[in-house]
């Protein structure tokens, strides 16, 4: 089996296990169907080639759905950390391009002098310009936004208040 079968195994893999935390599957149970998936991806690339098997799989999604009904009453902990990480990533990219343009206006000002600053969208942000003898120096602190923006998406994605619902009302209530 080569690199690239394998990439593509896991990848499926990966994909299937993304529809299963969707649709609330315990973590134990998502783990032994990706085992089964990936031991059925492999045979099959023994048979058929990786291409084949990949795309004999169909849509991973209604996979998920057929192997696992919806639990609403769970939280997805692994949608919401792959959500927020890559929300997380964009926002900090978008910062420092806000960065790169504020030290571009800061040269084009007055490129003698040292500047210091901060983006107006981004809070607590904080930029500095300093021209040195051989070019110049620009250093940049994105601030808190890009994490508020981390958590927020996890939060809205992973639905932490799901698992604490279902511990509530799983307490019995108090008989008077």
């Amino acid at each position: 089996m080569t690199v690239r079968d394998r990439v593509r195994i896991e990848r499926a893999v990966l994909s299937y296990d993304w529809w299963l935390d969707l649709r609330g599957a315990p973590r134990r149970r998502r783990r032994e169907l990706r085992t089964e998936l990936r031991s059925n991806l492999r045979d099959a690339t023994a048979h058929v080639g990786s291409r084949a098997a990949v795309s004999g799989l169909g849509r991973t999604r209604q996979m998920a759905a057929e192997a696992v009904p919806e639990d609403p009453t769970r939280p997805r902990w692994t949608a919401g950390l792959q959500a927020g990480g890559a929300a997380l990533a964009l926002a900090v990219l978008v910062a420092l391009l806000a960065g790169l343009a504020w030290a571009d206006g800061a040269m084009s000002a007055d490129a003698s002098s040292p500047a210091r600053g901060s983006v107006t969208l981004l809070p607590g942000s904080s930029m500095e310009y300093e021209p040195l003898a051989d070019g110049f120096s620009v250093s940049t602190g994105v601030g808190w936004l890009p994490v508020a923006v981390g958590v927020l998406v996890f939060v809205a994605v992973a639905r932490p208040w799901r698992a604490l619902r279902a511990q509530t009302s799983t307490v019995p209530p108090l008989r008077q």
